[in-house]
């Protein structure tokens, strides 16, 4: 790989804003400025964004770009029937912790938290809240998917 590549393949995984000698390090880039000029090539043609910490520039993917790629790698590797499917499987699991926990949504599951519940309980819920929760940004991705396809 050259060098541009290996700081482009570093960038677009990255979870957290990092500078650019962070990302140049990583890329085992000897030249700052041959990182900071493909860096500023990615952020340019929308891969990456900005942000200032501490009077430095940070750069982290474009949430909203790495968004748009999900959807577009969604429809390419899925029919209109698996993608459905695959919301239905999260109604279902959905439904499921509904009944197991009685509640009605996401938000009275969190409320019960402060209900008078073990500590092991606390986790269990915890856990089905998290999981809840990326099931709802998942079936919102599934939806609007569908919608494209």
């Amino acid at each position: 790989m050259t060098a541009r590549d290996r700081i482009e393949a570093v960038a677009l995984t990255l979870r957290e804003p990092r500078s650019v000698n962070w990302i140049k390090e990583q890329a085992e880039v000897g030249s700052w400025e041959t990182a900071k000029s493909q860096l500023e090539y990615l952020t340019d043609a929308g891969r990456l964004t900005t942000v200032e910490i501490d009077g430095d520039t940070h750069y982290k993917i474009d949430p909203m770009r790495a968004y748009l790629d999900h959807i577009q790698e969604l429809v390419v590797e899925n029919t209109k029937d698996e993608l459905r499917d695959e919301i239905e499987e999260i109604a279902s699991e959905i439904a499921t912790w509904k009944r197991e926990y009685d509640v009605d949504s996401l938000q009275e599951l969190k409320a019960s938290l402060e209900e008078e519940v073990t500590p092991e309980e606390v986790r269990d819920r915890r856990k089905v809240i998290t999981y809840w929760e990326e099931n709802e940004h998942h079936r919102q991705l599934l939806t609007n998917t569908r919608t494209i396809r």
